[in-house]
């Protein structure tokens, strides 16, 4: 058996010891052996509660210092980009929370260089390793309802995804809801799909206003495919409805509570296997440790496969600062 890969943690806030945990519970797969965070606080947390050792103020000192090969960056989203190009320039392999970065340009920067370098880049988009999101994949596969003409979702939670004090509430920092958020639902419609968006429609609203928050709170879109499929998608966070996936094919319907609730299928319910077979693991840490192991490409949730998910969310929020359809660009 090989020896764990080594990883170094950029980011040791909530969504960064979520993946040490993640990580921790695949025994011999992967071991952070470093923390990078800006805040004190946040470098004696995982000293303190999570044993890793050794942290560092600035990411650029931790990669001359450890060799690690494997980089998971799980900081704001604002720096996604900056820390993921630096990482790849340094021959490391990256996991890149979502959104992938801000803006499109980074994005196919960080593609190119992962590209350029034979290296790993995966985005954090986790629902294409969720069992129930899975499934459905399958049964759209396999033709159990035809062809897809519509899905509708609706993710509606309170709370602006997390206090107003978080840097999330900044739109500067996290993007907003659709990056945010959206990333994950919409990447989850393309891949049960199979193809890339084709224009979008976008309306987003501040109904709510908040001095310490300039998020956006209500966002609805309806998007075009080259198959003809509608997509509609209404995420809020004015509600506590949770998540909700209506899908319509010429032969029948598949429909899903929250990610890993009731599957009805035409009606019915579904039961869900406990194991899904499709490429990949059965966790996106599994899946992109295996890979840097194996010294295979990624199955699944690589930043190629994801590009076309952030070219929707770019262009539904040129649609909803425009208030015009806008054509879904892509390279």
């Amino acid at each position: 058996m090989s020896d764990p890969v080594e990883i170094l943690l950029v980011g040791c806030g909530r969504m960064g010891t979520g993946h040490l945990q993640a990580i921790r519970a695949l025994p011999g797969l992967g071991e952070v052996v470093a923390g990078v965070d800006p805040s004190e606080a946040a470098r004696e947390h995982v000293q303190r509660e999570f044993g890793v050792e050794r942290t560092y103020a600035d990411l650029d000192e931790a990669l001359a210092a450890e060799e690690a090969p494997a980089v998971f960056v799980c900081s704001p989203n604002n720096l996604h980009a900056t820390y993921a190009l630096k990482a790849l320039a340094a021959g490391r392999h990256v996991f890149v929370e979502k959104p992938l970065a801000l803006n499109m340009a980074d994005v196919d920067r960080m593609i190119a260089e992962a590209g350029q370098r034979g290296l790993l880049l995966m985005a954090g988009q986790s629902l294409r390793f969720f069992t129930h999101i899975r499934y459905i994949k399958t049964l759209i596969d396999a033709g159990e309802i035809g062809r897809v003409r519509h899905i509708v979702h609706r993710r509606m939670s309170p709370g602006r995804g997390g206090d107003e004090q978080s840097w999330f509430a900044r739109q500067a920092l996290s993007g907003g809801i659709l990056p945010g958020i959206g990333t994950h639902s919409l990447d989850a419609i393309l891949w049960w799909l199979g193809e890339q968006a084709e224009s979008v429609y976008a309306m987003v609203q501040n109904i709510d206003p908040h001095p310490e928050v300039d998020i956006e709170d209500e966002v609805s879109l309806v998007a075009t495919t080259p198959s003809g499929a509608l997509i509609n998608v209404a995420f809020s966070f004015h509600h506590s409805l949770g998540y909700e996936w209506s899908v319509a094919g010429t032969e029948g319907t598949i429909q899903l509570s929250g990610t890993q609730g009731v599957l009805k299928l035409n009606g019915e319910v579904s039961e869900v296997p406990e194991r899904v077979e499709l490429p990949g693991e059965d966790s996106i840490q599994h899946e992109f440790l295996s890979a840097i192991a194996e010294g295979r490409p990624l199955a699944q949730a690589s930043a190629r496969d994801i590009r076309a998910t952030m070219a929707l969310v770019f262009a539904a929020q040129e649609s909803g600062r425009t208030g015009q359809k806008v054509e879904v660009a892509h390279g």
